[in-house]
């Protein structure tokens, strides 16, 4: 009795030793397949309540090499025209770095990025109009486009035919030559600089101002600027202002920080800032490219 009772044994051992050689043999000779792509679709489950769904939080896939040369032509496809040159910054940093330098300094000092504002450059002039009424003309240099304003010290209905004509007279003159001025210069694209969009603008209000009968009292040109609004660890408040200079200065800021000044953190702040933008200076950028004319329709 305990023969065939051992022989059973031995044949069910032999048995699953086999079926799982066979299994391994069988999973070796697939090998290891390669990285799959990973997905957001979530399979898990049955029935209509546990159908597939989408997480958003995160997405990503692997490519191989082939998938990988579709993705860069099918990128090279969509290009058209020429392609500009990359650069480090000419003069060690750039303007248009500012907001990537702060985000990359503000942990550096145990801080965080609040809030950031810009403030497009300014060209105005203050005038007295035919009547001896005191106003300003100015233009905002924004990135794209060109806002004028009029405004009268002592506003009143009395001055609205005289502000609505030299609006009209300097948007004129934004227009003139069939050339949208806001537009016509390539470092329009980037960044306003006082002696050649500021200048530009400057003798538009002038001249605008002589054709209504007006006189010039002075003028004035405002660098467009950042103003980054910070939080400290201990809930302080923080604070830098970036201006946009002449070359081949390029820029200029100032830093507060606490509700009492602080000038240790302040000082730290402004050292962290400028070495990530120095360091954002390195990284090459696209050159400014060529005048683009806008034409008016």
């Amino acid at each position: 009795m305990p023969r065939p009772t051992a022989l059973r044994l031995i044949r069910c051992l032999t048995t699953g030793f086999l079926g799982s050689a066979a299994a391994l043999l069988l999973g070796g000779c697939r090998g290891t397949p390669p990285p799959a792509a990973a997905s957001n679709e979530n399979f898990t489950g049955s029935g209509v309540l546990s159908a597939p769904s989408i997480d958003d939080q995160w997405a990503s896939v692997v490519l191989d090499e082939a998938q990988r040369h579709e993705v860069v032509a099918a990128l090279r496809d969509a290009v058209s025209g020429e392609t500009l040159p990359l650069r480090v910054a000419e003069f060690g940093v750039r303007f248009e770095d500012v907001p990537r330098a702060i985000l990359t300094a503000a942990p550096t000092v145990e801080m965080a990025v609040m809030k950031q504002a810009f403030t497009p450059a300014m060209a105005s002039v203050n005038f007295l109009d035919p009547s001896g009424r005191a106003g300003v003309a100015s233009i905002d240099l924004h990135r794209m486009t060109a806002v004028a304003k009029v405004e009268y010290l002592v506003p009143g209905d009395d001055v609205a035919l005289l502000r609505a004509t030299l609006l009209d007279s300097i948007n004129d003159l934004l227009w003139s030559n069939d050339t949208f001025f806001a537009g016509g210069t390539a470092h329009r694209r980037a960044s306003a600089r006082e002696e050649e969009e500021g200048v530009q603008a400057v003798r538009i209000l002038e001249e605008a101002v002589r054709r209504s009968g007006g006189t010039i009292r002075d003028r004035a040109f405002e660098p467009e600027r950042y103003r980054i609004d910070l939080l400290m660890l201990d809930d302080q408040p923080a604070r830098i202002v970036v201006q946009r200079e002449s070359d081949p200065q390029v820029l200029s800021w100032k830093a507060w920080a606490g509700t009492f000044p602080m000038p240790e953190k302040a000082a730290a702040l402004g050292a962290a800032f400028e070495k990530a933008l120095r360091a954002w200076g390195q990284t090459p950028m696209p050159a400014v490219a060529g005048d683009v004319v806008i034409k008016r329709d």
